[in-house]
């Protein structure tokens, strides 16, 4: 009688190591939802990052998941790696998932064989396309966010033995329903929550669009909430009046967030690239209606004619167009919030994403898997001829540090 290995194979162990920090963000926020769901299932998950700060610390804590984190301001890079990897060793991963630059990439290059290799694109960005290339003899799979990432993937000849699969993300959904439409004398409310950036963002369109919505003259409120180098050219040039109001609320802390969702009736997003927009998918599961950029990746798999409005990205009045008639078509509003609102919770809910990581993480043997004492750390693949990566570099590099903390 042959036996089911798969019964026998204890769960996988799954590290999330992070190379761009853990700062506010989609990347981060899928971190939380997945580990924190994974532990939920009987799934060990730690997550693992080359720099120190951790504002969803305690959004981490609250699902039980542990954070080990390293001061990039005190200690080089190299040795911020040694460290990870002892780290890694104390935890025994069974599947280790690289999440950011390079840096998280490396770590890749490290562990014993056996360990089920991962790497994650989450931006349908040419310097991330370039930078994951230097990788693809390191990693047992690629995760795409979306499908146009995927398909770009799997035409990169580096990859062409690669198992490439999409993994989109999910986010927890509210649970209360929002109500009927309100009537059009009353204030539409529009939401940007994001980064105050021109690069991708392009909220220099902003002060554009109002101007627009002003002339139609229907009622509004507008929130921008974020922080960026473009802030203050928005407060100046973003003017409300009496009917038609603007504000900025700065930074949100991610406790915050689903009450500013539950807030506002349409989610505004102009960005001219993205991978999957997380907060898309948060603003969808609260209720709200999009209007975003008809971007190949990520948008067009979660918004369409029946849960929202994209608007071709040349069309920079497409926009307001857009949302005036949500604000003249209110009943037709409620239809698509609550048409997208199903979407996520059906294909883009935590649930459903954490199903889809489920399926592709192998059950390996642990002992199967030998990880050393210590490593000889080489120079970054992206960066071989480099002399800060040098011995003497390196030497340097620590004086310096030491220098900066005396």
């Amino acid at each position: 009688m042959v036996q089911d290995v798969s019964v026998l194979a204890p769960p996988p162990r799954v590290a999330f190591v992070s190379g761009g920090g853990l700062r506010l963000g989609g990347a981060t926020t899928f971190l939380c939802n997945l580990g924190g769901e994974l532990i939920r299932r009987g799934i060990p998950s730690e997550v693992f990052s080359f720099e120190q700060a951790n504002p969803l610390g305690s959004d981490f804590e609250r699902l039980n998941v542990r954070v080990l984190s390293h001061d990039e301001r005190r200690v080089i890079l190299e040795d911020r790696l040694s460290a990870l990897l002892q780290q890694l060793r104390q935890f025994r991963p069974t599947a280790v998932l690289a999440c950011l630059s390079a840096v998280s990439f490396e770590v890749l290059r490290y562990v014993p064989e056996g360990v089920f290799r991962m790497g994650i694109v989450q931006s349908h960005d040419p310097g991330v396309y370039k930078m994951v290339r230097f990788y693809s003899t390191h990693v047992d799979l690629m995760a795409a966010v979306s499908k146009t990432i995927k398909e770009t993937l799997e035409a990169m000849h580096e990859f062409a033995a690669v198992r490439v699969e999409y993994l989109p993300y999910g986010v927890p959904m509210p649970e209360a329903a929002r109500p009927s439409a309100p009537p059009p004398s009353v204030p539409l409310r529009i939401l940007y929550l994001g980064r105050l950036e021109q690069e991708q963002k392009r909220v220099r369109l902003f002060p554009a669009i109002l101007k627009q919505l002003r002339s139609s003259g229907i009622p509004l409120h507008w929130t921008i909430a974020g922080e960026g180098p473009e802030k203050a050219f928005l407060q100046s040039a973003m003017k409300g009046s009496r009917d038609q109001t603007v504000s900025f609320t700065g930074k949100i802390s991610y406790n915050d967030v689903p009450q500013v969702l539950c807030d506002h009736d349409i989610f505004l997003l102009a960005s001219d690239y993205e991978g999957l927009p997380l907060s898309l998918l948060e603003a969808m599961a609260s209720g709200l209606v999009p209007v975003v950029s008809d971007l190949s990746s990520g948008i067009r798999e979660v918004v369409d004619e029946t849960t929202g409005k994209r608007v071709a990205i040349d069309d920079l009045h497409g926009y307001a167009r857009a949302i005036i008639w949500l604000h003249q078509n209110r009943a037709e509003m409620v239809r698509l919030a609550q048409n997208g609102r199903e979407k996520v919770r059906r294909d883009f809910s935590v649930g459903a994403m954490s199903d889809r990581w489920m399926k592709v993480l192998p059950r390996t043997l642990e002992r199967t898997i030998v990880w050393p004492e210590r490593w000889t750390i080489k120079p970054p693949l992206v960066a071989p001829n480099d002399f800060r990566y040098s011995r003497l570099g390196r030497v340097l590099r620590r004086v310096r540090f030491k220098l900066r903390r005396a």
